[in-house]
């Protein structure tokens, strides 16, 4: 799974990495060492005008959907189903995203604890989480939000948990972003994570990740 991450990369290290040329008006990209749910995060989109970067809330609510929340955890999507799940084919098919990061956090169970691990690659560089958005409105408020696409672990991450984000390789970025790329077939070999994987390192961190009231460089000190 993948229920918290960071992006603490330099604004400018950011947009290269996803060839875009400049943040939106009223966009800002602070240092985030311990991105949870509910929050707002940064998403890479494309239309006619080329790639773009917005915010969007973590989990996503979908179109249809009465209420401007879900009734059950939509953070994560695996990819096994994406396709499929009433809240994620429409999206799927029409409405994929790239999420930045810089690294993320995962609990390996241990004998009488479940331990913090971080997992970058091995350059520290920026990569992107598969992921799809949708957008709600209501009669009083209206936002996009988004949800991150998971598969079974590959490489070193079969060591610390059963499944992982799935990190894009960036020769796929255009066929991900590509709204008239709309057959599940077409798109489903994107979601192929042993590559990405092979570029990753990890190491145990304090538990003071575990709370999300904990945002700072210190969330990333081996313990």
């Amino acid at each position: 799974m993948c229920g918290r991450f960071t992006l603490h990369a330099p604004a400018a290290d950011i947009l290269d990495a996803f060839d875009i040329d400049a943040l939106p008006v009223g966009v800002t990209l602070a240092p985030r060492y311990n991105i949870a749910p509910s929050q707002d995060i940064a998403i890479v989109r494309t239309d006619d005008k080329g790639r773009h970067l917005g915010l969007a809330r973590w989990g996503l609510v979908p179109g249809w959907s009465k209420e401007a929340r879900s009734r059950y955890s939509t953070i994560n999507a695996r990819a096994e189903s994406v396709a499929d799940k009433p809240a994620y084919r429409t999206p799927f098919r029409r409405k994929r995203c790239l999420v930045p990061a810089d690294g993320f956090y995962e609990w390996q169970q241990a004998a009488d604890a479940r331990v913090p691990h971080y997992i970058c690659r091995q350059d520290r560089k920026v990569f992107a989480f598969a992921a799809l958005w949708d957008h709600w409105s209501g009669d009083d408020d209206a936002f996009d939000s988004c949800v991150i696409i998971t598969a079974p672990a590959s490489g070193i991450m079969t060591k610390l948990h059963a499944r992982m984000p799935v990190i894009l390789d960036p020769a796929d970025y255009d066929s991900w972003l590509d709204p008239d790329i709309m057959d599940p077939g077409a798109i489903a070999p994107c979601l192929d994570t042993t590559a990405p994987t092979s570029q990753l390192t990890a190491w145990p961190v304090s538990t003071r990740v575990n709370s999300p009231k904990h945002e700072d460089p210190r969330c990333l000190e081996p313990a």
